[in-house]
């Protein structure tokens, strides 16, 4: 699902989108169906850039504090297996047009 764009307007030959999901998958889909879209309205994917998702910090500290009663080690175990999706930034150029 795209989280956002900028500029809002898209009266900018430079749009900037960005994609985040429940997984890799979800993302790519995202951002392929709005390429497509996007090309037919004269934009064209000039660059991306992937953040990748991660736990925060206090969710971490508790995991590691709760190892020592035992439970800890189920919630890093799950960490370890299901990783966060990151974001997507994606920018799109205009075709076509005079700088």
């Amino acid at each position: 699902m795209a989280i956002g764009t900028w500029p809002e307007n898209r009266g900018s030959r430079v749009m900037v989108r960005a994609y985040r999901g429940k997984s890799h998958d979800e993302i790519l889909a995202a951002f392929q169906r709005d390429a497509e879209l996007l090309l037919v309205q004269g934009f064209e994917p000039a660059g991306q850039h992937y953040v990748a998702g991660a736990y925060g910090y206090w969710f971490t500290v508790i995991a590691v504090l709760l190892i020592l009663v035992g439970i800890g080690l189920l919630l890093v175990a799950a960490m370890l297996l299901n990783p966060r999706p990151g974001t997507l930034v994606v920018t799109y150029l205009r075709l076509g047009q005079a700088h």
